[in-house]
Parts: C-alpha cells; structure tokens; sequence
C-alpha cells in the first residue's frame, strides 16, 4: 500500500492591516467569565489587536485561541495562561470546523496528524517540501489542510492522510516534507474565509479541494474545487491527467464567458516558464489577467448567497460539468448576471474593490470578466466591431430583466448595448435605449423614449443628435419664426394658430385690441428679416382671425396677398351637438375648462366629434387635400377652441393647455406648425408667437 508522511504546517506572515475586527469578539467582557455552555462561534475566536486585550483564560476558555495582531499568530488557553501558537512544547495544536484548540501533548491525535511541531513519520518514497494558499478569499486561521495520496487515474485514495491548521489568515500553508509513493495528491480545506464580495469573514466554514500531480506548490481555489469531478471523470475514460486537467479547466473558463484562447495566449509565470498554468497555480489576487479571471469566477459563485447557498452552487455546478463539461443549468445563470447588471448598474462594482482593499491585497480587473459573462447567460450574440452600437433586451422569462419585447417597460426597462470601445456588453444608458433606432431626426422633432415612454426627445440640428427634451419644449411651444427658419428649402409648412389678442367682443365682428394688432404686426416683422418669399394666408371668416393674418403679412412687407375665408378654421370644427356644448359649458367652469376636458380627458362625447377621428378630416382632408393650391408656406388664423383639441391630438396630450387641470390655455398667436417633407410625411411641432405659448 502506499504510504506519505508530512511534517508541521509552516504559517506565513500576513499585514496587521488585514486584521481589523475590533479588541475582543468575546461577547463578554474582557475579564468577564465565557459561559461554557454556549456554543462556540466564529467571533469567539477572532482577533485581539495585543496580548493586553485577551480575556481571562479559564475553565470556560479552555483550548480556545484568539488571534494576537500584533504577533501575527494565535494565543491558545492553557491550563490557565495564553499560550502562543509558535511555543507548543507541551501543547498540540489541533482543527475541526475552521476552529483552533488546544489539546494535551498525551492526547493521541488522528493517524497521520502533525500539527505545530517537527515530528515526522518517515515513509520510503518520493519526498518534497508542499506549499500553497487557500482561497475563496483568503482562509483564516483556523482552518484545516487535508493532503491525502491519490492516484492520476482514479479518484481512489488511500486511507493515510495528514493533516494540518493554518495558523495565518492569508490563506497560506506549507508543508516541510511530503512523503510519497504518488507524486497525485487530494488537498483539502475546511475553514470560515474572508468573503470576496462583502469582505466579511463567512458566518460558517467551507470545504474546498483541489487534485495535483505536482504538489511541491498547490494552491486551491473554486476553480479547482469546481473541475476536480470532470478531471476524474475524464482520467477513468482513459484520458491522461494533465490532458484532462486541461480540458475541465478550458471547459469551466467557458461557462463563464472567458475565452481561454485569448487568456491562455497571455503569460503567467514569472520565472521563465513559458507553460500555461492551471488551477493550483493560480492566486486570485496576482496582477494578471489570470488572477482576474479566477477572482471573477468565484465572485459570480458567491454573489448574494451565503456559504451553504454558495456551496451548494458549486457543487452542483462540478457536478454539473462532470458529464460533458458543459454548464446546462440556464436558471443559475440567469440569477447571477441579473446579480451582475445589479452590481454594474447601480456603479457598486467599486463597492467590491472597497471592501477587499482592506486586506492589503492586489485586486485584478475582476470587472470586465463579470460582464462578459452576461451574453453568455441571457444568450446575446457576441459584441463584436459589426454590430457595436446594437441595443438588445433579455427575453429570458426566469430573469428579474425580462422584457416582452424591447418597447415593453413592465417588467423591466434594463436594455444593453455592445459597447464600441471595450467591445462588450454592458447596461445601455436612458438616452441610448430610449433613441435606439431613431437615425437622424428632423428639426426640433421631438419623439417619445422607446423604454421609458414619460421622456421625450428632441433632435438638436446644431449636434447632430438626439437629447432630452425640455419641458418646455416637450409640453411647450417653439418660436414660429425660429420653426420657419429652420425649415429645409424641399419642406413646406402650414402655421395654424390662435388669433391676436381681442376685444370683449367675442361675436364674429369683434376686433383685435390695438395691442393684438401691435403684437401680430411685430410677428410679421419678425419674419421679414428671414422670410424672402410670400405665404399664403386663410382665416376662419371671423374679424379678429382676418386682422391676424392681415397685421402679419404688413409686418412682412408682403405687397401681394390675399386672405381666404376657409370654413373649416371655424371655432366649433369639433363641435357635434352645440346645445349641448352650451349646456355643458355653464354647468363646468366655462368653455375653456369644457374643451380642455374633452380635448386631453375624453369627457362630453355626446357632445363633441371623436378628437382622432376630426382631427385627421382636419389636416388631411381639408389641408393636405389643398396644400397644391396654397404657397410653400401658409399661416391660418383660427380660434381657440380648434387650435387645443388640434395641438391634444398632434402631441399626444403632451401639450401644457390642460386648462382644467394646470389653469393653462393656449396664448394668443400660439398654435400648431404642420411641417410637410417632399415624400408627404408630416410632423407637427407647438408655435408660438409671442414669449409663451400659453396663458393663465
């Protein structure tokens, strides 16, 4: 049979900067009296920033250990007195569910366990010195090593093991010698550990392994944990280890999205070896790519979940990968990158870095692996230079982000777009989502978000690009004479506004007041200085609309010009029922708070026409139909009670004229811009001629 012996585990120093937990984690007082009943908790053996501050060493304490920090070693209890870790010559030094204790020297300990001292059982074979570290993060003190001889081809072990404590809280042990026949051997560690996420050390011990054919130096890690059943699997269907140690490595890279071709390409070791590295060479916290990827595999394991949840994840993804090495579990994944795109979108990836800068630590750029885990999971297709720019949403019906389809914000409005600079997935901006597909806009046009349909956006021509639309320009109005200038020479426009402002006369011979005719007159003069050709002109067979257009074309020093009575710009154009407007008109508060209720609530259809309905009889059959008789511009003077149902109907009840609700109502001169392109489509934008475009 074969047989190895080891020696003392050896602890390495680690940074009084990494120990940080307070003076005593006793639950008592410092020379209080533990009850020995209660059960022992991790905080019962932390740390104590010196010797000064350990409790009194009693019956009740006996065994126990506290971590000095200032000696950077463990004080045991014994027979009354704190006994340090490195002076064991009438104590053992034993481990069992990541807890140090004290034992007699006369005490006979498991076959094969040396812990804190020299002795060594000497066994004929193969003999090397074995060093490592144990991460998750890092192991604490406390927690046991494993090494048992294990064969390359099989996963039989032998009974004969030894075992050791760490004694440091960095993770590292060693062994002086290892004796055996096998040069394979099984490692592994059972401790609490510092979590990589949190930074806190876990609430219950672990229990991760590794397998090596060359155990001078074997570190373990999830990554090791995580392939040892596909390596077995493979060795007893013939495959050699290293061969098979390869493949399940490469495999398990590959369920998270790392493309080993890339990483392997990348060297490693710092001695000279040109050889690619596998799990137990690796150290999560190395400045290299490698120590990336490994630090963001076992984050992306660890998530939320606490150690049981964590373990039972990775178990069942070795397991998982054992058969064809291949992770088919699509739930899993989807839970960690909405974990993931949590962590990104809320800028939190920083908060990882805090938390671990604390141990004295390199951290790599974990980051990047984690995102490119996220098309893995939600099955996007890769980010690549031909379709960077491309935003995408998750269809994946188990996860938090899932989406009908990319307009649909019910369930979610996180979109992700390929990102052309790191040519990677990430969490799309509002503008970026919102504008996806938009192209090139029109001048001043202003579109509804595709995501989040409660913002607007304008097509800005001075950038080139689409913003975030002002309130005022969303609910608001433009300046009809910067809507005319902006005009493309192919386009044509009709204006249809309120009249100036009038008399009390409100009949169909009531006038403008002097300061109404001052005010369009103003507008045309306004327009003169950009305006070189005639407009054409209609007016609803009112004084006060006819006087409008009149005072404009004087201003604009427009010498040819007619104004053409046009029946359809009458003030009742939506009215079905009058008697009925009438009635409804005195039992509201007026006619402004009747029609801007049925203009943007839908209220009094017993009295007015269906608003879509009349409106499209409005602009497409009486103004679109006669656009060839009229010029390239036309401005028509209206009243009020058309232009607000018009302006709730071509903005989507975006139009700040709520009377009713805001007190709101269309300002005189104020009104709709109906912008026609050469290929007939039509966009409407809210003018205005004076400062506003509304009053109170």
């Amino acid at each position: 049979m074969k047989k190895f012996g080891l020696t003392a585990v050896v602890f390495a120093a680690l940074s009084a900067s990494l120990l940080s937990m307070g003076c005593s984690s006793d639950g008592n007082s410092v020379n209080g009296n533990a009850d020995p009943d209660r059960p022992i908790s991790l905080f019962d053996t932390l740390m104590v920033p010196n010797v000064a501050s350990l409790p009194v060493c009693d019956t009740g304490r006996e065994g126990r250990a506290f971590f000095v920090q200032n000696e950077n070693m463990p004080r045991l209890c014994v027979k009354g007195s704190w006994r340090s870790a490195a002076d064991s010559t009438d104590f053992s030094i034993t481990c069992s569910d990541g807890f140090l204790h004290a034992v007699d020297k006369a005490l006979s300990l498991p076959n094969g366990t040396f812990v804190g001292g020299p002795d060594t059982v000497f066994i004929e074979g193969f003999i090397s010195p074995m060093a490592g570290v144990v991460q998750k993060g890092p192991f604490v003190f406390g927690t046991s090593v494993t090494v048992t001889e294990a064969s390359k081809e099989f996963s039989n072990e032998t009974y004969q093991k030894a075992e050791g404590c760490l004694l440091s809280n960095d993770g590292r042990y060693a062994f002086n010698e290892v004796r055996s026949n096998s040069n394979c051997v099984k490692i592994r560690a059972t401790g609490f550990y510092r979590n990589e996420v949190t930074g806190k050390i876990s609430d219950h011990p672990i229990t991760l392994a590794a397998k090596t054919c060359s155990p001078e130096h074997a570190n373990v890690n999830i990554l090791s944990h995580i392939t040892l059943p596909r390596i077995e699997q493979l060795t007893m269907n013939h495959i050699g280890f290293a061969e098979a140690k390869a493949q399940a490595e490469r495999e398990a890279f590959a369920a998270f999205g790392i493309d080993t071709v890339q990483l392997y390409s990348l060297p490693y070791f710092d001695d000279g070896r040109t050889d690619k590295p596998v799990a137990e060479d690796l150290d999560m916290f190395g400045n290299n790519e490698y120590s990336a990827a490994l630090f963001a595999i076992s984050a992306m394991i660890q998530g939320e979940l606490g150690e049981r949840d964590m373990m039972n994840l990775a178990n069942n993804l070795a397991e998982d990968l054992k058969g064809d090495g291949v992770w088919n579990d699509p739930n899993w994944k989807v839970r960690i990158a909405d974990w993931i795109v949590g962590l990104d979108s809320a800028g939190k990836f920083n908060e990882i870095r805090d938390n671990v800068s604390a141990w004295g630590v390199n951290i790599p750029n974990f980051e990047r692996y984690m995102r490119a885990f996220i098309p893995v999971a939600y099955g996007f297709e890769p980010c690549t230079g031909a379709n960077t720019g491309q935003v995408t949403f998750v269809n994946q019906g188990q996860s938090k982000l899932f989406a009908n389809d990319y307009g649909h914000a019910d369930h979610s409005k996180v979109r992700f777009i390929c990102d052309a600079n790191t040519l990677q997935w990430r969490t799309a901006t509002t503008i970026e989502k919102d504008t996806a597909g938009f192209g090139l806009g029109e001048y001043k046009e202003i579109r509804e978000g595709r995501v989040n349909h409660d913002v607007y956006y304008i097509f800005e021509a001075a950038t080139n690009a689409w913003r975030v639309a002002t309130l005022q320009e969303v609910e608001g109005f433009i300046d009809f004479v910067e809507v005319y200038a902006n005009l493309k020479p192919d386009e044509k426009a009709v204006f249809i506004i309120r009249h100036g402002e009038r008399t009390g006369d409100t009949g169909p011979n009531g006038h403008l007041t002097d300061n109404g005719k001052k005010n369009a007159r103003n507008l045309g003069v306004r327009l003169a200085s950009v305006a070189k050709e005639d407009f054409y002109y209609g007016y609803s067979g009112y004084v006060r609309t006819q006087e409008t257009c009149e005072e404009i074309a004087i201003g604009k020093e427009q010498q040819n010009y007619t104004i053409n009575e046009l029946p359809y710009l009458y003030g009742s154009w939506y009215v079905m029922d009058a008697d009925k407007v009438s009635s409804y008109a005195g039992a509201e508060r007026g006619g402004w708070d009747l029609y801007s209720k049925y203009a943007f609530a839908g209220q009094f259809s017993d009295a007015f026409y269906d608003l879509e309905t009349r409106s499209k009889q409005l602009l497409d059959d009486e103004i679109l139909a006669n656009l060839s008789t009229m010029k390239r511009v036309s401005v028509m003077c209206t009243h009020d009670y058309l232009v607000v149902p018009l302006l709730a109907y071509v903005t989507g009840g975006r139009a700040n004229v709520r009377y009713y609700e805001s007190g709101r109502w269309i300002n005189y001169m104020a009104g709709v811009a109906m912008i026609v392109s050469p290929d007939g489509a039509v966009r409407y934008v809210p003018v205005k001629g004076l400062t506003s475009g509304t009053m109170r």
